[in-house]
């Protein structure tokens, strides 16, 4: 009775490790097909001109829909994977110091040439 208790555990801690070593398989699968897809985040070194968002800036337009989607290009003032400054940006757009990172959209060159 004891030797079919020891079997049956053995049998499950297999099962157990076999199913731990393909989740893992599967988890690596996965994360290759989606990497494949995704580009490494651009550099802003000082001085490059990036776009900035219009998403949460006021506009003096009438409506959102006429209003501009990117605003600059504006020089960069430090260097960052993302500038947690606002580039250097006119004070009547009254940009506050952000408490998140903004994302620019990258340097006038890839405004240019969409990919």
């Amino acid at each position: 009775m004891e030797e079919i208790h020891i079997l049956t555990q053995f049998t499950l801690l297999k099962i157990l490790l076999l199913e731990s070593y393909q989740q893992k398989s599967n988890i690596n699968r996965f994360k290759r097909y989606a990497d494949k897809s995704r580009a490494s985040p651009p550099v802003f070194n000082p001085g490059d001109m990036v776009w900035l968002s219009s998403k949460n800036i006021k506009s003096t337009r009438p409506t959102k829909k006429l209003s501009e989607r990117w605003l600059g290009p504006f020089s960069n003032l430090e260097e960052s994977q993302y500038s947690c400054l606002p580039p250097q940006a006119p004070i009547s757009m009254e940009v506050h110091p952000p408490s998140f990172p903004y994302f620019p959209f990258g340097t006038s060159q890839d405004i240019n040439n969409p990919k």
